[in-house]
């Protein structure tokens, strides 16, 4: 440190100075520098040099400290304390950063409270505009956290990280939301859908993305939202994406929304026994679904034991 060299040489310098001085005095009286002379300059630069050691540490090492924990605090871990030694002036500015580092520490907790309780009165609106969307028709209640649910499951056996479920639960519970505008009597028609009615049904995964847009803690959701119904073959909806192009959390979400879908009650069919909904799935594995995440599910159906003794191994 340019300080510690600093400080070095000056304590040296004022230590070694007056005995060099004396020295230079006492040699000009007598014009020469004997031995005596001689040693008692090299015992004051050796002792010159030991204190100047000693204060550069007293004054260096606190600072050192302080300016670990103020990089510390830059990296946002608030609360970092330094070792408070000296009773002085650099003492006193290691109690002071201590403080402000408790007081940093204490209006990260609240904030991190504040935005904690704010994301979770945003994602209860959100739940209740998705229960909202399952009670316009009754053969979808519960539906979304039916879908939210298996979609995390499916997850875990893909090996996914924490961020990646979190965005699960969400997409799960809000694949939907864009239904919020469809009229409930194509979302309960019992026969097929005339042209207009299916194309207004296939815009709710792009209304249902602009729906939860720009909300932060929800970005992760965004692509399963959209995407959900997008094909492995390239022939879903709404950009006609195809294999890996589609994001991974639209591809699980797909096949959660596929499951619930046949062995839940719908106004065209009655629910599937589950053997009879994995062989459906099954021949829609490399066509709607990634192989990859058909595999993940039945190894899900498997440990919840619903996928019967004969399901395809996976």
């Amino acid at each position: 440190m340019k300080l510690a060299r600093s400080l070095h040489a000056a304590v040296v310098a004022a230590s070694v100075l007056p005995a060099v001085l004396a020295v230079a005095v006492v040699a000009g009286k007598e014009g020469r520098l004997d031995r005596w002379d001689a040693a008692a300059l090299a015992l004051a630069t050796a002792l010159g040099s030991v204190l100047a050691v000693l204060v550069t540490r007293s004054v260096t090492r606190p600072l050192r400290e302080v300016v670990r924990g103020a990089l510390e605090i830059a990296r946002g871990r608030f609360g970092r304390e330094v070792p408070v030694i000296a009773r002085n002036e650099l003492g006193d500015l290691a109690y002071t950063f201590n403080h402000m580092s408790r007081e940093l520490a204490g209006y990260d907790s609240e904030n991190r409270r504040l935005i904690a309780a704010l994301e979770r009165g945003y994602l209860d609106t959100i739940r209740s505009l998705a229960a909202a969307v399952d009670a316009k028709d009754p053969y979808t209640r519960g539906h979304a956290e039916r879908v939210a649910a298996l979609s995390v499951e499916i997850g875990r056996a893909l090996g996914l990280g924490p961020e990646a479920l979190q965005a699960l639960e969400y997409a799960g519970i809000l694949h939907d939301i864009g239904k919020i505008g469809t009229p409930d009597a194509i979302l309960a028609k019992a026969g097929a859908l005339a042209p207009a009615e299916r194309d207004l049904v296939r815009d709710h995964p792009r209304i249902g993305a602009e729906i939860v847009a720009g909300v932060e803690f929800l970005a992760g959701a965004v692509p399963a939202i959209r995407s959900h119904h997008e094909r492995w073959d390239g022939g879903g909806y709404p950009d006609r994406l195809a294999g890996e192009a589609i994001p991974l959390v639209a591809r699980i979400v797909n096949i959660a929304d596929t499951w619930d879908a046949c062995t839940s009650r719908r106004p065209y069919q009655e629910p599937m026994s589950p053997e009879a909904a994995v062989a459906v799935l099954e021949e829609l594995r490399g066509t709607q679904t990634d192989p990859a995440v058909h595999d993940a599910l039945l190894r899900v159906l498997r440990a919840r034991g619903a996928a019967g003794p004969h399901a395809p191994a996976a």
